[in-house]
């Protein structure tokens, strides 16, 4: 149990390491795109937990493991993408792509199962593809709809 808290610990923590790399004026920029996209995750764990699409592992009382992953990897992972993929779109859609695919058929489920983050039930690779395909757009429609706003702003002004 001690290890898997550390796990769990190293999950939320390593990842962010790597933000001072992005430079504030990014991470500034990414930030609310990466916590929309994290809560509108969370929406979805809960009610895909309650279709059983999935099945979350407990973690470290109160949060269960995919709070560890989503505030962790994931959130770092999405500004991240932003910053490198942001105003090429094809880009944006085509690594992203690559990204999901390779999580979810090269490894990355099976990693996620064996160390009891989550693991898939009633629902396929292909279906959960296409959450994270919807996530994606999702994610990149709303740092548009925030640029654009900014520079709308700024127009005003």
């Amino acid at each position: 149990m001690k290890n898997s808290k550390l796990f769990y610990l190293g999950l939320l923590i390593l990842p962010w390491l790597t933000v001072p790399l992005l430079g504030q004026k990014a991470f500034k920029k990414y930030l609310p795109a990466a916590i929309f996209i994290c809560t509108f995750t969370k929406a979805i764990d809960l009610f895909g937990e309650k279709k059983k699409w999935w099945k979350f592992y407990k973690g470290i009382p109160p949060f269960d493991s995919m709070n560890f992953f989503n505030l962790g990897p994931y959130l770092v992972t999405s500004l991240w993408i932003l910053k490198m993929t942001y105003h090429k779109w094809k880009l944006y859609f085509m690594s992203n792509t690559i990204l999901h695919i390779c999580f979810i058929y090269l490894g990355g489920l099976k990693f996620v199962e064996h160390f009891k983050i989550f693991k898939l039930e009633k629902l396929t690779k292909f279906q959960y593809l296409g959450i994270d395909f919807l996530r994606a757009i999702l994610l990149f429609l709303f740092q548009s709809i925030m640029n654009l706003s900014i520079h709308t702003k700024k127009q005003c002004k």
